[in-house]
């Protein structure tokens, strides 16, 4: 990754930072020179590595006391290395407010991400019936999709979460949780926290055992095509042992609480992923075999419901355990 140290970045960055740490007119976050060259007429991203810049710059000046642990400071010089290091400050930044302006600047720069990546209609995509043969309400309002939910357009999606309920602090790791908090913004991460701090108060123990398994908490999508995401945390498989009871009911109790909810809201469409296959060590073909079995007796349950499933599945191994639990024994 090529770039430069603070005090020899192009522009006299070090002088940038020190003005705008003393500066009271940009005490509210304001960035220390003008948007003019960055932003168009329309305020649409005219350069989007000058945008990258003033956003890591910001940020930055935010948390000094992390910068100054790191010592010899680099920032890239290209944009595509900025935009991987503005990944990793918010990835790894607790919840809290944005600078003013850098809010601003990043609602745009999500925005603008989200339009080119395009965005795929849940209700468009053919349902098991159609792609895999499946009989009865399964087959037909259920659809198998090797996509990510971060471009899945539908009322909400399902997030694998863990007990802290905040996201992936870990930049770069291809987990659900990641991806939708990475897409969404950072206004996610501070949902999820501000439910917890609700939580906590009702109940002190929360503070040690974080969110139970098994439940469904609602949240805005943000920058994501889905309109709510639901969160739901998963059960452990520790050391790749078999799961039990417990952890196939409480994985059943994953997929059931969200469809309930989405139900119950009167949602037409949802997106479902693979919960607890990734870092909780679930097997993924028996986490799968579990997955179609709760979405079958819910079906069942349900019959007039109008809710359409979507199974967005990132990885090959995933969609082969799904797709190989649809297959008929021999």
């Amino acid at each position: 990754m090529s770039g430069c140290r603070l005090g020899g970045i192009p522009g006299d960055v070090e002088d940038m930072l020190a003005h705008a740490a003393n500066d009271p007119d940009v005490a509210d976050g304001s960035y220390p020179w003008s948007a003019a060259g960055v932003l168009d007429a329309r305020g649409g991203i005219r350069d989007r590595k000058a945008l990258l810049l003033r956003l890591v710059l910001s940020l930055i000046r935010t948390d000094p006391p992390v910068v100054s642990s790191w010592g010899d400071l680099t920032l890239p010089a290209d944009a595509g290395d900025l935009r991987v290091y503005l990944d990793y400050l918010l990835t790894t930044r607790p919840p809290g407010p944005l600078p003013i302006a850098a809010a601003r600047d990043l609602d745009l720069l999500l925005a603008t991400e989200a339009a080119a990546r395009g965005a795929v209609d849940a209700l468009s995509l053919p349902s098991l019936a159609a792609t895999h043969g499946v009989p009865g309400a399964l087959g037909q309002r259920v659809a198998l999709w090797r996509g990510e939910l971060s471009r899945l357009r539908a009322d909400a999606v399902l997030n694998a979460a863990n007990a802290r309920m905040l996201g992936c602090f870990v930049p770069g790791h291809r987990c659900v949780d990641n991806m939708l908090h990475s897409a969404a913004g950072p206004g996610l991460r501070a949902e999820c926290a501000r439910y917890m701090a609700d939580a906590e108060a009702a109940d002190p123990a929360r503070r040690s055992t974080g969110e139970p398994s098994g439940r469904a908490v609602l949240t805005n999508g943000y920058h994501l095509p889905a309109l709510y995401v639901i969160h739901s945390v998963g059960p452990m498989a520790e050391d790749n042992r078999p799961p039990n009871r417990e952890d196939r009911y409480l994985l059943s109790s994953c997929y059931t609480s969200a469809l309930d909810l989405a139900d119950r809201l009167g949602m037409n469409s949802l997106g479902l992923c693979s919960i607890s296959t990734g870092a909780f060590g679930y097997p993924k073909p028996w986490a799968a075999a579990v997955a179609f079995d709760a979405l079958a007796q819910w079906m069942a349950d349900h019959p007039y419901s109008r809710l359409r499933v979507v199974i967005a599945l990132t990885s090959e191994a995933e969609y082969a355990a799904f797709e190989g639990t649809l297959a008929p024994a021999p």
